[in-house]
């Protein structure tokens, strides 16, 4: 028998929270904690998809924080800007004005039980925006859909980068997968085994500086597909740029049982790959993160001409969903149709 779609009321770290569950997937939501989800638990799987921080405990922060000191791991949304940069002359928080601002919520379930879903949403304060999303689980579908709405509320025309921002807890036995020969470069590398700022290559083979035998190296090429061990010691951003066919996977080989994010691709073009392997602070995660523009800061999206841009009154659309796959050991691409996302 099919479970029902059923959201509640929860308390997650002492916070309110909403829980939404259908018995195969269950997720949590902390709005006043800038709409953080805490939790994308694959039920039938029994385990936490999501990282966490195992050395900061989450609170409320206030506006203007350093994220990377308040991040208690999970998914946030990072908008109007990524890097430090300003609108309109005024500077905008590291990683954007919504993960640091209070968000109201709501919540439904259709009286068969056949969805349940929580709409979240949350004001800019130096960006006079409105930011909906919209988490909705269907009953009989290890999907999690998010549906968004941004609006400009300012007189004048609003540009913007923004990148769904979530952190996946990974091992050495992962694999992520992208859309075969995507074209990649190199934002941020700790060391040769992650590349060279600027290097571009076709994934998932990066050729690379680093001494044989290192991890994942063959005759001098790495293969990204590989997450590497904490005890490794390094970190990387990579970009996916340009993407046709918006996904990108995670799929633990050993349960052949992962996650695949899929995205409208003609509003986010392009992915960062954050990953980090025991170089940043000790962390081993991965956040995989479509993005609408790169680079992540305003000013130089806008110098490069791919910041978005709404005009006074205008509104944007889309969607992203978290496809929970099971039976693979990895993933070579997504099919769309009239019963929905079928992960291959």
């Amino acid at each position: 028998m099919t479970a029902a779609a059923t959201v509640r009321e929860a308390a997650w770290e002492g916070l309110p929270a909403l829980t939404l569950d259908n018995g195969l997937v269950s997720v949590t939501l902390v709005p006043q904690m800038g709409g953080h989800v805490a939790s994308l638990f694959d039920v039938a799987g029994g385990r936490e998809l999501l990282w966490r921080n195992p050395r900061l405990a989450p609170r409320l922060a206030p506006y203007g924080a350093w994220f990377d000191d308040w991040w208690s791991g999970g998914w946030d949304e990072i908008f109007p800007g990524g890097e430090e940069s300003t609108l309109h002359g005024e500077r905008l928080p590291y990683m954007g004005e919504l993960w640091c601002t209070p968000w109201t919520a709501s919540s439904a379930v259709a009286p068969d039980g056949s969805e349940a879903a929580v709409t979240a949403t949350a004001l800019g304060n130096v960006a006079a925006a409105r930011f909906t999303r919209r988490l909705a689980l269907r009953a009989g579908q290890p999907v999690l859909w998010a549906s968004y709405r941004i609006e400009n509320l300012d007189v004048r025309p609003l540009p913007f980068t923004w990148g769904v921002h979530p952190a996946f807890a990974v091992g050495a036995e992962h694999r992520i997968d992208l859309p075969e020969n995507a074209l990649m470069e190199v934002g941020v590398a700790s060391a040769p085994l992650m590349g060279a700022v600027g290097q571009r290559y076709a994934w998932p083979s990066l050729p690379v500086s680093a001494p044989e035998p290192s991890p994942g190296v063959r005759d001098g090429v790495r293969d990204m597909s590989a997450v590497l061990g904490r005890e490794v010691g390094v970190f990387g951003g990579h970009w996916a740029t340009g993407l046709s066919d918006g996904w990108f996977a995670l799929t633990d080989t050993r349960a052949r049982r992962g996650v695949t994010v899929v995205f409208d691709s003609a509003v986010f073009p392009d992915a960062w790959l954050w990953q980090v392997y025991g170089g940043w602070r000790g962390h081993e995660l991965l956040a995989m993160e479509p993005w609408t523009s790169h680079p992540q800061e305003l000013g130089g999206a806008l110098a490069a001409g791919r910041a978005q841009m709404l005009a006074p009154g205008e509104r944007l659309e889309t969607w992203v969903a978290f496809v929970l796959h099971e039976g693979l050991e990895r993933v070579t691409g997504v099919d769309r149709g009239p019963d929905g996302l079928v992960v291959r």
